[in-house]
């Protein structure tokens, strides 16, 4: 249904003037595709796979792409329609961080956060990240018991919430800024893209979703962000890793079982079992430095 629909779009945004020159792969998310226009003009058409709109609010996530926009640090949107969660940007020529081959600048996505979190307008809505936890878990456990190993990081995690709501910081937020959605412009400029999940959060929350390709990648990028990281910084950042590899490891065992695995070429088994052994190794960080 919505690749029909996001036909009619295409003739409705480009008239005849467009081709689809390609699938492009990446995203849990969304099918994309690359367009084209008359002018050899690029744009990302973004179409929700599988149960997506259900984890996403669309009228936010327009109201912080255009925060981000003004800011300087993302691409224009073209088209939203906010109720199917089908949308066009321009395309940015470079590589995303997961696919390029040179030296990651850890000051540059620092500063690009730096960005956001310093933004004086702040997203229409708060992240929520326990709300939205429960509500990921009632979901995966409908599918299926989790297992003992999940369940020992869980509990280690929610034993230092106190801790975390101590020290929470509340800044307009990314809170999926991993490697995927980071792009390295050919003139060498970065920018963040996909603002599915923003809204107000800790800014050491996106520190820690950097983290998603491993525990040692949020660290560099925590030391440049706070340029001496204190006690505080590193354990807000571990346990949010801890944190987002749980929340990514219930979103994957749903995905797996809503049989989405075809559509965006994941084994999404695989993918909870990744997420599963990133928590423990945060975890192990946080025990050999903070617990005695």
């Amino acid at each position: 249904m919505n690749k029909i629909y996001a036909k009619d779009i295409l003739k409705r945004v480009f008239k005849d003037d467009y081709k689809i020159s390609s699938r492009l792969y990446g995203g849990m998310m969304n099918v994309s595709y690359l367009i084209e226009d008359s002018y050899s003009r690029k744009y990302i058409l973004y179409i929700p796979n599988g149960k997506a709109n259900k984890l996403v609010n669309r009228e936010n996530e327009l109201a912080s792409q255009r925060i981000a926009y003004n800011l300087g640090i993302t691409s224009r949107n073209l088209y939203f329609d906010t109720y199917r969660g089908i949308k066009i940007n321009d395309y940015i020529e470079g590589k995303s961080l997961d696919k390029y081959e040179g030296e990651i600048d850890y000051q540059k996505v620092a500063n690009i956060l730096h960005i956001f979190h310093s933004s004086k307008e702040l997203c229409p809505n708060d992240y929520n990240p326990l709300q939205r936890f429960f509500n990921y878990e009632k979901k995966a456990l409908s599918f299926q018991p989790l297992s003992v190993r999940y369940y020992k990081s869980r509990d280690f995690f929610f034993s230092y919430v106190p801790y975390l709501e101590e020290h929470y910081q509340k800044v307009a937020s990314h809170n999926d800024a991993q490697r995927s959605n980071f792009i390295v412009a050919d003139n060498g400029e970065y920018y963040l893209i996909d603002y599915e999940f923003a809204g107000n959060n800790d800014p050491i929350y996106d520190i820690a979703t950097f983290g998603n390709n491993s525990v040692d990648e949020g660290e560099k990028l925590l030391k440049a962000y706070c340029v001496n990281p204190s006690e505080e910084d590193y354990k807000k950042y571990y346990l949010w890793r801890m944190f987002v590899s749980l929340q990514w490891f219930l979103v994957a065992i749903s995905k797996h079982y809503q049989k989405e695995g075809k559509a965006t070429g994941f084994n999404f088994m695989s993918v909870a079992e990744y997420f599963l052994l990133n928590c423990e190794e945060a975890k192990r960080r946080f025990e050999r430095l903070f617990v005695k």
